[in-house]
């Protein structure tokens, strides 16, 4: 991760992507895209990273069709 990535809450990513932030909780859970725990309760997403994995995890699936 680059030092000048900002780190985003589920909120901000969520309106990022243009999705619910429950969806993003979601897809962290699910391990589709990658978290990052500071503490027990702050939980923070790097946005470079987690546009990659959804775009890894979109190819994926459709290779698997």
């Amino acid at each position: 991760m680059n030092q000048e990535t900002e780190l985003l809450t589920a909120e901000e990513m969520a309106k990022r992507l243009r999705v619910k932030p429950d969806t993003v909780k979601a897809w962290a859970r699910q391990g589709t895209i990658p978290k990052l725990k500071l503490s027990h309760k702050i939980i923070r997403f790097d946005p470079v990273a987690v546009v990659a994995a959804l775009r890894k995890h979109a190819k994926e699936a459709d290779h698997a069709k």
